[in-house]
């Protein structure tokens, strides 16, 4: 098995570090709790300064690097230069980081082209969603391991010929201790309730996001509280947005709506803590309309499974043929009320 411990992990992020946290983040934890040193490698910006180094706020052994590009205007670029810009710019990053990576991890697609470039004896990509082109990362052809969070980004991956190993989201470890407590004790969480608080965890400015449904399953169900934690401020979204007059208009529903309780970004140990108080979760994906977002996989699912509580969903290919979700069998949500208010009326005591 691969050690981690005194290694240095060069982990290249598509998102930036923030309170929200996704796959990357929860590795970059893992990795460094077991030993590793991890640069967090940001995505580019042209407002940064430079090569910025500081420290996580969350691991000492995790640096967060922010890094403004070297270059702009990557497709009037011609090849042979292109490259040569890139590799510029990773020699520029491994010189300012003032160390050799010995893994280079990376979940930005379409970035650095060739992982070789970095010199680390290990480079493994990890792909945490679909591609919006048809053609593959060239990362993927450059990496000695190539992970995949659901079936069918795993099908995706093997166009390229290479082996594929299908592993789940991140998870971070509070929510893994109360899953292996329930686990120990094999018991789940109450099936029955006199009354429902229903929760949903994510980035509330994201483009997936179902709101049309979403805002008709909370309109008829004035009986439950429904509770929603994640990013919906600009200040918040490390993790991207949309900042469209329809999710303005979702937001502002979702702060007026009597059985709503909208408390924003907390932690992953408040946000655990906070959960405890919902006897259900949910999540409602617009499946069909971007290929970023196919509803294969998604990384809340572990948090809300590991709760033990029931979870209604939009179709997830991964856990078909599973019990695990209480989930539409098709990809269109016509049906999703339906699904919640029948699985609301088996806990309701």
């Amino acid at each position: 098995m691969f050690q981690f411990k005194n290694k240095t992990v060069f982990l290249i992020s598509s998102d930036r570090w923030g309170v929200m946290k996704v796959s990357k983040h929860h590795y970059a934890l893992e990795l460094a709790k077991a030993g590793a040193k991890v640069f967090f490698i940001e995505p580019p910006l042209l407002s940064n300064k430079g090569i910025e180094i500081t420290v996580c706020p969350d691991d000492e052994n995790i640096s967060i690097v922010k890094y403004k590009p070297v270059f702009r205007g990557r497709r009037f670029l011609p090849a042979i230069v292109y490259s040569y810009l890139l590799r510029l710019q990773i020699n520029l990053l491994v010189k300012k980081l003032a160390v050799q990576p010995d893994v280079v991890w990376c979940f930005h697609a379409f970035l650095f082209q060739n992982l070789q470039w970095f010199k680390a004896a290990t480079t493994i990509y990890f792909a945490a969603d679909l591609f919006e082109t048809e053609h593959l990362p060239q990362e993927i052809y450059s990496a000695d391991l190539l992970f995949a969070v659901s079936d069918t980004i795993k099908e995706t991956l093997q166009k390229s010929g290479k082996p594929v190993v299908q592993i789940h989201h991140g998870l971070q470890n509070s929510f893994v201790q109360i899953a292996e407590g329930l686990l120990q004790k094999n018991t789940y969480a109450a099936t029955t309730a006199t009354s429902i608080t229903a929760g949903y965890t994510g980035n509330l400015r994201m483009q997936a996001l179902d709101r049309k449904m979403m805002m008709q399953v909370i309109t008829e169900h004035t009986e439950i509280k429904f509770l929603f934690w994640g990013a919906y401020k600009q200040v918040d979204l490390n993790l991207g947005g949309e900042l469209t007059e329809e999710a303005d208009a979702f937001i502002s529903f979702l702060q007026t709506a009597p059985n709503v309780e909208l408390r924003g970004v907390v932690n992953g140990n408040q946000l655990q803590e906070q959960m405890r108080a919902c006897n259900l979760f949910w999540v409602c994906w617009k499946t069909e309309v971007h290929k970023l977002w196919d509803g294969s996989n998604s990384h809340k699912l572990l948090e809300y499974l590991s709760t033990g509580s029931p979870v209604v969903a939009h179709y997830v290919s991964t856990y078909k043929n599973t019990d695990l979700l209480y989930m539409l069998p098709v990809k269109n949500n016509a049906a999703y009320p339906n699904l919640f208010k029948s699985v609301v009326q088996t806990i309701v005591a």
